[in-house]
């Protein structure tokens, strides 16, 4: 199985999870792609998570989704959402003498899709705060996600180190080690 293959579960349930109104899942999945892609290719983008997430945010995210330009949130502002969310489930960055930007985070979702609310920086009660709207938020990780595939065609430390990542296996299928 090519890298494509093992890392397209992982997008077509984040994708399923946001048509069914499943966001908070949908967010895990989103902000756990970063660290799946770039533990596949240590060598470029570093030994230690925080080094691997961050680079690759910088690198396949940050600018590939404007967040550089009129609203500004670093790589270090992602990767401590995705500490706080995934370890803890807090929308307060809890390091936040190491935040750049922002100290918390709010996402959001409208089910009749007419009302947008994405990438809006406030200040509330003192506290820099970044609104995202969860599906857009989850595209553009996966916009992101697909541009690594993109680069990774041919990179055989990615190959090689994509047959480790683990997957639910459909047993009626066949057991397969």
């Amino acid at each position: 199985m090519s890298f494509s293959d093992k890392i397209n579960p992982f997008l077509v349930d984040m994708n399923n999870c946001l048509k069914n109104g499943q966001n908070n899942a949908a967010l895990f999945i989103a902000l756990a792609l970063p660290d799946i892609c770039s533990s596949t290719d240590m060598p470029r983008f570093g030994n230690t998570v925080k080094k691997r997430y961050t680079q690759w945010i910088d690198e396949y995210f940050i600018k590939q989704n404007g967040y550089d330009k009129n609203v500004t949130m670093s790589s270090n502002d992602v990767y401590l959402l995705r500490c706080a969310y995934l370890h803890s489930g807090l929308d307060k960055l809890t390091q936040k003498a190491t935040s750049d930007i922002i100290e918390k985070f709010v996402f959001v979702f409208s089910p009749s899709k007419t009302i947008t609310m994405h990438r809006n920086s406030i200040i509330n009660n003192g506290i820099a705060t970044m609104q995202l709207d969860t599906q857009k938020f989850c595209r553009e990780i996966e916009k992101s996600v697909n541009l690594f595939i993109e680069d990774s065609i041919d990179n055989k430390t990615v190959e090689d180190n994509s047959k480790n990542i683990l997957h639910v296996q459909n047993i009626d299928e066949g057991f397969a080690f």
